[in-house]
């Protein structure tokens, strides 16, 4: 049943009919209530309920971390409680939540990742995907995004998108990439390995943390060790890439410059995403580079810097011409290609260079935290102690590696191995934590 928006200006019979009304049990009059957002804001077209003169003033930051969320609980006039398996409109199975974005040259960019509920480790293991808590509160989403503009006025942010996303909707290799990210999950925590998630164990879904305080721990099953409290998300990548294919009116659009990897589902189900991208190298194993390009009928620019991530992506059937560096999963998952050239020895030519830090001021190491939790702003959960992630950790954490490895050979280079590669949790306490420590102090 759909409800016309109406704000007229008398009362009728004693009720106040100036307040918009929707279907509460109807999932296109909720998208339709939210859609009438679009191009406006809170503050034009308020809702349901009434804002109250303190949330009038709150703004983008910590401060008021999750604010916009309950802006638009007030605005829908829903109390949902937040139940773990139940979504936010019950009669209507719709889950509501909302985001921020930045604007980049080609649209939107996802300022966070977006989160989709606790993961209870002692539930999941006896789930399946198809009907587990995860797919019965978050199969369809009501997102609304709102620009992101610093120290902003959250009810003046405008809204740039508002839509329902259908899980069973979304193009098959989508859903088949999400499923088994959940699987994936699912199966670390059946083996006792919770502690162990990282969100760079999946490409589009991953196991974020969660909690005020990043030592909290709490037990799994199969194993006494603790692990930290985690939730599911969707990649700031994916959504990015959601959000710009509907305002494009079009989930199956890609980017030219950027195509899909994999177009068929069935074969992620039967294979998995990593060994499709692996066995495509398989056959130029031990050739030199001039037997790749004769084999796949190509002539690259060897003097470049980029030769052999471009020989790669070749090899790959990622690209279509040399001039294509990018791919379309590999930017939603964050996956990054990185050639390494070994010499006879097995030994690497080159450090692996990461992006600078600051050493004073706003957004300096001296502003991080090692045991903070990195959460999005639309959480109300996060860090209690002001301190920020090292974006370090946070590389580590989250991206995932496709290394290419070349050896040196005479006067050639011959393809060695491929494979997907991400930094194991405990090598980051064990290794990387003192390193960033050290630095942090000396700087200090």
């Amino acid at each position: 049943m759909h409800y016309r928006l109406i704000q007229p200006t008398v009362n009728y019979e004693g009720i106040d009919i100036t307040t918009p009304i929707y279907d509460k049990s109807n999932p296109s009059s909720i998208e339709e209530f939210g859609q009438r957002l679009r191009g406006n804001t809170l503050r034009k077209k308020p809702g349901v309920g009434e804002i109250t003169r303190e949330d009038l003033d709150a703004t983008e930051g910590v401060k008021f971390k999750g604010k916009f969320g309950t802006l638009m609980e007030v605005y829908y006039d829903i109390h949902p409680g937040n139940e773990a398996c139940s979504p936010d409109f019950k009669d209507a199975s719709v889950e509501l939540k909302t985001n921020a974005l930045n604007k980049i040259k080609k649209g939107f960019s996802a300022k966070e990742r977006l989160s989709l509920g606790m993961i209870d480790y002692h539930e999941i293991i006896y789930e399946s995907f198809e009907t587990s808590c995860f797919m019965k509160k978050n199969k369809t989403l009501m997102l609304i995004s709102r620009l992101y503009r610093e120290n902003g006025v959250l009810v003046d942010a405008p809204i740039k998108f508002a839509q329902l996303i259908d899980f069973s909707e979304l193009p098959p290799t989508d859903q088949e990439i999400i499923k088994e990210d959940w699987t994936s999950i699912s199966n670390k925590i059946t083996r006792g390995q919770a502690h162990l998630l990282s969100g760079s164990d999946t490409k589009y879904l991953e196991a974020s943390t969660k909690g005020p305080v990043g030592a909290n721990r709490v037990s799994q099953p199969n194993n006494d060790a603790l692990a930290r409290p985690r939730g599911f998300a969707l990649k700031a990548g994916f959504v990015t890439s959601v959000v710009n294919r509907y305002l494009k009116g079009d989930l199956d659009f890609v980017e030219p410059d950027a195509p899909l990897a994999i177009t068929d589902a069935s074969e992620i189900e039967e294979k998995g995403f990593d060994a499709i991208i692996i066995e495509r190298f398989n056959s130029f194993r031990k050739l030199n580079v001039e037997e790749i390009e004769a084999r796949l009928d190509i002539k690259l620019n060897r003097s470049a810097k980029s030769y052999r991530a471009s020989l790669a992506l070749a090899m790959a059937k990622l690209i279509t011409g040399s001039t294509t560096r990018k791919v379309a999963e590999f930017q939603r998952a964050g996956i990054v290609l990185k050639t390494i050239l070994i010499d006879e020895n097995g030994l690497p030519d080159q450090h692996m260079s990461f992006p600078a830090f600051r050493y004073m001021g706003d957004g300096s190491i001296l502003t991080e935290d090692w045991d903070a939790v990195e959460t999005d702003l639309e959480e109300e959960d996060g860090p209690q102690d002001g301190g920020d992630v090292p974006k370090f950790k946070q590389i580590l954490e989250d991206r995932t590696f496709l290394f290419v490895v070349f050896k040196k050979e005479a006067e050639t280079q011959v393809l060695d191995n491929v494979l997907f590669w991400s930094m194991p949790q405990e090598d980051i306490e064990q290794y990387v934590r003192p390193v960033w420590q050290q630095t942090f102090d000396c700087i200090n």
